[in-house]
């Protein structure tokens, strides 16, 4: 038994199924739920009685992790062993959370054999205490999808989620806010990019990335706020709300100009930090967020700052002054009422890179975006504010990838740090990093929370990919392949979950899958900062599944969704120097687009694309799908296999037929 994101593991080669008849022995809903779900629908006798959960490891469960193991238990908080027993599995763990993280890997090995799990025992704990995804707030109609990803996260061990609050949350003190939050991202929803064409085409000066993607561009209640952070604290996971302060405040400022620190500009971002007008409306919106979110931790935002000392009240100050007086005000203020500090951590750092490159908190000359001509304006530098800030706030570090040396400010001042924007098929040297005290990693989404933005963005492979540095000690650079390998297949077999699990079962045809690619290539972008994502724009061809009776129905084919292109690259390279002197590896962003909805297959020098179809009509015979490619001087569609999916296990083991070209549209009788 392979679970590739376990660390010790012993299997004996007998053991039973999972079944309705197994009793779980368990008072948490979601953990009874999850493995109801992977019970085999077989009856026999040979069937595990029972699944129980406790607290503590016993000295005889120690002694066989010792013996099998050849590794000492050791409590922790996060941990777990599985016992599996001839009759009974029993799931031990210091705490709740381990619980629940034995019992998603036991669900694993079970989903994968129809219930059947090997005697055994396996022992885990994670390389790192800080687990999570960066997210905005869904809108009203994506309540139940953000459900459905912090089901995922869960699944795949992750115990952090940071939530973007800004102007998506009801204020019942500043009702201001949410009408002027909704006014603005009407006028940038106008048209895909126009957010991009005001940050970096519009101004004489830098602008902070517009976040309209926040709540669809509307605002949740506080009701159902709540109702999200209950569900996510149900499953364990820290919420930690982000309230932009300083920086990226264009949802306070639209309502309150008179407190914006560049008093010109028409889409303020940056507040004066001289003016208490400025601390009244925040704790306001602090207090608000605090009473809603009842959260161990707050993040205060503070990056991309481009407007420092500027108003007649600021001009005589130092900017690290500046900077460093606003972040120690919110620091107390969020201390006084128990909450830690968490920032965006940039503007501390003297970003220099070995070229000369300026960013962070360098000082800063700005120059256009295209043609690198001087604006005539200078940001001054804040890194010295690194010395006159508590040294115990979280810093959310996302300069990991430009310079390795950009980590060390931080380590050397024993300060507590997360990467983040944190990406680990690219991230160079894991272990040897990680081993410096760094608490994890954060992926962000800077999109709307939406699963195809989050699949097109490499937003799922990467949470499926960091998965398995942050669950294996043994993990280092030169498994990646494997590793991205690994991670597309579980990214696969959890979104057809459902697929695989009734296939067996049903007396019809439920599912076709397809194995195809293409030479259509278009360049990566990702969707993020008011680059809105259509897939029906992406559309090349289509598959229509043809029945026995006359019917017939279309299914589209798209581009960067369920196929790519065929000349994709698996390996990496580091941008520069050693591994142990490089921050980030180069990748292939095209490769991991398509991941979750298809699977990814290396056929010789060429990528294929496994993409399961769902029959509309199961207990109808399919004659032949027939193809269409809509644009054929655009690209080629090359199809390797059709299959009938009456039986996933058979289907796995089936031979792969030579492929078959085609340029246009063709008739392909079914396998």
């Amino acid at each position: 038994m392979n679970d590739y994101l376990t660390a010790h593991a012993a299997w004996e080669q007998t053991g039973n199924r999972i079944t309705k008849d197994t009793v779980i022995d368990c008072d948490t809903p979601f953990i009874k739920e999850m493995l109801s779900s992977v019970a085999s629908k077989q009856t026999e006798d040979a069937h595990y009685k029972r699944i129980s959960f406790r607290y503590g490891v016993t000295s005889a469960v120690r002694a066989i992790i010792r013996d099998q193991l050849k590794c000492e238990y050791a409590e922790h908080e996060e941990g777990y062993v599985i016992h599996l027993a001839a009759d009974e599995i029993t799931v031990y763990a210091e705490q709740q959370r381990g619980l629940l993280y034995g019992a998603v890997t036991l669900s694993k090995y079970a989903d994968r054999n129809h219930g059947f799990v090997n005697e055994g025992i396996v022992y885990n704990v994670p390389t790192c205490p800080v687990r999570g995804l960066k997210v905005y707030l869904p809108t009203e109609d994506g309540i139940a999808y953000f459900k459905t990803f912090v089901d995922m996260l869960v699944h795949f061990k992750y115990n952090t989620i940071v939530i973007e609050v800004g102007g998506a949350m009801e204020y019942k003190k500043h009702p201001e806010i949410n009408e002027g939050w909704v006014r603005y991202c009407e006028e940038m929803y106008e048209y895909s990019g126009k957010t991009i064409v005001i940050q970096e085409k519009t101004f004489a000066w830098y602008k902070n990335s517009i976040h309209a993607e926040n709540g669809g561009g509307r605002f949740l209640s506080q009701k159902q706020v709540r109702e999200l952070i209950d569900y996510c604290k149900e499953r364990n996971l820290d919420v930690i709300p982000e309230v932009p302060c300083l920086s990226h405040c264009d949802y306070l400022l639209i309502n309150h100009p008179e407190i914006r620190e560049r008093h010109h500009d028409p889409y303020p971002d940056t507040y004066c930090p001289s003016d208490e007008r400025s601390y009244e409306l925040l704790f306001d919106v602090l207090d608000e967020v605090l009473d809603v979110f009842e959260p161990r931790t707050v993040h205060i935002g503070h990056d991309e700052l481009y407007s420092i000392g500027l108003c007649d009240k600021c001009k005589t100050e130092p900017a690290e002054q500046l900077y460093a007086d606003d972040i120690k005000r919110i620091y107390t203020y969020l201390q006084e009422r128990g909450a830690q500090t968490m920032i965006w951590s940039e503007k501390l750092l003297n970003a220099v890179t070995a070229e000369g490159k300026t960013y962070g908190g360098s000082e800063r000359r700005m120059v256009d975006y295209e043609t690198g001509v001087y604006m005539g304006e200078t940001i001054p530098a804040t890194y010295k504010a690194i010395d006159l800030v508590p040294r115990d706030i979280i810093m959310m570090h996302w300069y990991w990838g430009i310079e390795r040396h950009f980590d060390q400010p931080f380590i050397e001042r024993g300060m507590p740090v997360v990467f983040g924007n944190f990406d680990g098929p690219s991230f160079a040297d894991w272990s040897t990093r990680l081993s410096d005290g760094p608490l994890g990693g954060i992926i962000s989404n800077w999109s709307a929370l939406k699963e195809e933005n989050l699949q097109r963005n490499g937003v799922l492979f990467s949470m499926a990919y960091a998965a398995y540095m942050f669950w294996r000690d043994t993990y280092d650079d030169m498994q990646h392949e494997e590793t991205a390998s690994l991670a597309f297949d579980a990214l696969y077999r959890y979104r057809y979950r459902e697929a695989l699990r009734e296939a067996g079962t049903s007396a019809g045809t439920s599912y076709v899958e397809v194995l195809h690619t293409t030479d259509h290539l278009r360049e990566y972008h990702q969707f993020i900062d008011g680059i809105y994502l259509d897939n029906k724009e992406f559309r090349i061809g289509e598959y229509v599944l043809e029945y026995e009776d006359g019917a017939r129905v279309g299914v589209p084919i798209t581009y960067g969704f369920n196929i790519s292109n065929k000349d994709r690259f698996w390996d990496r390279k580091l941008t520069k120097g050693s591994v142990h002197t490089a921050a980030q590896y180069d990748v292939d962003p095209i490769l991991y687009e398509s991941a979750f909805t298809s699977l990814p297959v290396q056929i010789g020098q060429e990528t294929f694309y496994k993409w399961l179809i769902t029959n509309p009509y199961p207990d109808k015979t399919i004659t032949a799908v027939r193809l269409t490619v809509d644009n054929p001087v655009s690209g080629n569609i090359w199809v390797r296999a059709i299959t009938h999916v009456p039986d996933r296990s058979d289907a796995m083991k089936a031979e792969i037929p030579e492929p078959i070209r085609i340029l246009g549209e063709a008739n392909l009788a079914s396998n």
